[in-house]
């Protein structure tokens, strides 16, 4: 990747507008970004969700997942997950991994939706308003195209 297009997906990444969300620095995403095992998908309308996972091997983790504030319950992180899924089933990937926390309701319901299920759980994984937060270890099977 080159260095104006991440600054570009910086861009792109800071215009998401989320609720009580902490973004990445511009430094830390950077690092992120120069990572050729790191994949990022926009909604076909750019400022209105994200997705971010990481290849490792044979599977892929999200390490972020995020609607902008004023198109909750579109639709728009299920396209996000869904293009997730197709480029897994192109590139060979098996596995889709991702932590969420015990507390997100709509969250899980989606991920649930969506073929993910709970492999675990991970006490204290998050912090939020200084308080320490479970979540959930979920997984998706993913099949390969034929």
């Amino acid at each position: 990747m080159q260095k104006n297009d991440s600054e570009k997906l910086y861009k792109k990444y800071i215009a998401i507008k989320e609720n009580n969300k902490n973004k990445w620095s511009k430094e830390f995403f950077k690092k992120i970004f120069l990572d050729k095992k790191t994949f990022f998908f926009f909604h076909k309308k750019n400022s209105r969700g994200y997705l971010i996972a990481r290849k490792i091997l044979d599977e892929f983790e999200i390490l972020s997942l995020a609607t902008n504030k004023n198109y909750f319950r579109k639709g728009i992180a299920s396209e996000l997950i869904d293009l997730l899924i197709d480029e897994a089933k192109e590139i060979g990937v098996k596995k889709i991994f991702l932590e969420v926390a015990t507390l997100n309701v709509a969250a899980i319901s989606l991920y649930t939706k969506m073929g993910f299920i709970i492999i675990g759980k991970r006490n204290g994984y998050y912090i939020k308003n200084g308080k320490k937060q479970d979540a959930y270890n979920m997984v998706i099977n993913i099949n390969r195209k034929i």
